[in-house]
């Protein structure tokens, strides 16, 4: 069978798998599994088990652990409550919902919330607060679901932990954590930046006062799964930062054990023990679906992958797009694939292993071109029609306002990845 032919089909899987996901609510994992089946035991001749290997066993564990040991503070209340808290304290200066409401998202994001849970939280506390106020949508809209990703993008979160795992896999191991927050970094900046000119184009200053009712205390419940979150928060970044000032032995033998997903499992264990929430709640609670999404889809990939796609987008990058323009052009096309699909989960996966190829002739470094492929992802992942985007429209309860969302969000997304590639284009990624 033709290399042509397979890739064909490969890409025919994820469309079929998009289009079944959204008009009959299919996971497209599984959608993604049946093809690799297809594809790999009936046009590659390859094994079943070779292709049951492909499953991405090590980002699935991640995956699982870090929502399992997050749970607990999001079942129990701890998220929200700290969202209502912090809301609470900004009641009196209106002009700082914005904002306020981009950074508890963030903060919600880094302590573990995954982004679509954090998107749901804050887009309803966005809509009953921002609204009444005269916040304009659209700045919510971008506040709400950029600021949840960016916290989910922190090395120890759920998207940062894939996105940590990708770059390793694609043959930069060493690099993967530096890469990792160098990322995280230029995400927040753009956004900010952009944020700050949503905000004044929709006169964000001008708001109403609103009444926002006194939140209740923390309970001992809620203190303690807060300071469980820092102690494991703390145990996997602090080694690793304080291994660049301090050269001792012992630190960095630390550092190299101190895992998010091992630590999050005693952190797990833990929180069982001192019944911070109900165990099966919280098992039941992890997002199984996105994890068999992503599997699937991964797993139709690496299936493309040895059918020989990422050679050939390479090859006709190399040959068709001009080397300074290489970068650009994969934040468009990384911006493109996130319109109907996840970005980190699903794309980043797919397109990051042309990294290593494309490093020569470009003449660009590994992180610009990973963090190209990122932001495009990213950014389009505010489209209606995907997981983030969809789930902050959802939950606008004015019919009127949620019409004008969609195109409204379709027109954000477009700004981000326009704005990136703007950026990678005229070189100014290659700084990060």
């Amino acid at each position: 069978m033709s290399t042509t032919a397979i890739i064909i089909v490969c890409l025919s899987g994820i469309a079929i798998a998009i289009v079944l996901g959204y008009k009959f609510d299919i996971n497209m994992g599984i959608t993604g599994l049946v093809f690799a089946y297809i594809v790999g035991c009936f046009m590659m001749e390859m094994r079943v088990r070779e292709v049951v290997t492909l499953w991405p066993t090590s980002t699935m564990f991640q995956l699982m652990t870090i929502t399992l040991f997050f749970g607990f503070s999001v079942v129990n209340g701890t998220m929200q409550l700290i969202a209502d808290h912090l809301l609470y304290t900004v009641r009196n200066n209106t002009w700082m919902i914005a904002f306020a409401i981009y950074f508890i998202a963030i903060i919600l994001g880094a302590l573990g919330c995954p982004p679509p849970a954090a998107n749901a939280i804050m887009a309803v506390i966005g809509f009953s607060v921002g609204l009444p106020a005269g916040l304009h949508p659209l700045i919510l809209a971008w506040a709400v679901c950029h600021g949840a990703n960016i916290g989910a993008c922190m090395p120890w979160a759920a998207s940062g932990s894939v996105v940590s795992s990708t770059i390793a896999s694609a043959g930069y191991e060493a690099e993967a954590g530096g890469m990792t927050w160098e990322f995280m970094f230029a995400y927040f900046l753009i956004t900010f930046v952009i944020l700050i000119g949503l905000y004044l184009v929709f006169k964000g200053n001008k708001l109403k006062k609103i009444e926002v009712e006194k939140p209740e205390p923390f309970q001992p419940v809620h203190k303690k799964s807060l300071a469980i979150i820092l102690i494991v928060v703390g145990l996997v970044v602090l080694p690793q930062l304080l291994g660049k000032f301090v050269q001792v032995s012992w630190l960095a033998t630390f550092a190299r054990y101190a895992d998010i997903q091992m630590l999050g499992m005693v952190g797990f264990l833990v929180c069982s023990l001192m019944k911070l929430a109900d165990e099966k709640t919280v098992i039941k609670a992890v997002p199984w679906n996105t994890i068999i999404l992503v599997g699937g889809i991964a797993t139709l990939m690496s299936v493309a992958t040895a059918a020989g796609v990422v050679d050939i987008i390479s090859n006709w990058l190399n040959n068709s797009v001009p080397s300074f323009a290489i970068a650009a052009f994969l934040c468009i096309l990384g911006g493109f694939l996130s319109f109907f699909s996840g970005g980190i989960n699903t794309v980043f996966p797919m397109l990051a292993p042309i990294v290593s190829s494309l490093v020569t002739v470009s003449g660009a470094k590994p992180v610009t071109l990973f963090i190209s492929i990122l932001l495009g992802a990213c950014y389009t992942a505010l489209s209606p029609f995907s997981t983030g985007g969809a789930i902050f429209m959802s939950n606008c309860r004015d019919e009127q306002v949620r019409s004008k969302l969609v195109a409204g969000q379709l027109g954000l997304a477009t700004l981000g990845m326009v704005v990136s590639a703007i950026l990678a284009l005229t070189g100014v990624l290659s700084i990060f």
